[in-house]
């Protein structure tokens, strides 16, 4: 990888928020369209920031949710399903439980770091 490839990579996160200076950007996008090793790290942070990006927007629960769930945990066998997945009798569903909670979990890091980033870029004297 050459020094203006390593460069670039740099650059990347800020062109793909949006944030790089507008000095820096034409130079990102000339490189991209010669560099097909730094244009293929392009797409995938803009496919990781995209996935991230929908994953910090908050889902509307169905109508009536509240009521079903309040209804199941009256019941004994409501709670079955994930019984069996915190005391590790159902490790496939361990598993996605602790999968759902590392990508919820970077993705809430990966938005604070890359604000907290976007504002230092802001305010820099």
């Amino acid at each position: 990888m050459s020094r203006i490839c390593r460069e670039v990579r740099e650059l990347l996160p800020a062109y793909v928020d949006g944030t790089l200076s507008r000095v820096r950007r034409p130079l990102v996008a000339l490189h991209l369209r010669r560099c097909g090793d730094c244009q293929a790290e392009f797409s995938r942070q803009r496919a990781l920031r995209t996935s991230l990006v929908a994953l910090a927007t908050p889902a509307t629960p169905p109508e009536g949710l509240l009521d079903q769930l309040l209804e199941q945990s009256a019941s004994p066998r409501g709670a079955a399903p994930l019984r069996g997945a915190v005391s590790g009798a159902r490790p496939a569903l361990s598993v996605a439980l602790l999968a759902a909670g590392a990508v919820a979990g970077a993705g809430a890091g990966w938005v604070s770091w890359a604000s907290a980033r976007h504002l230092r870029h802001r305010f820099r004297p």
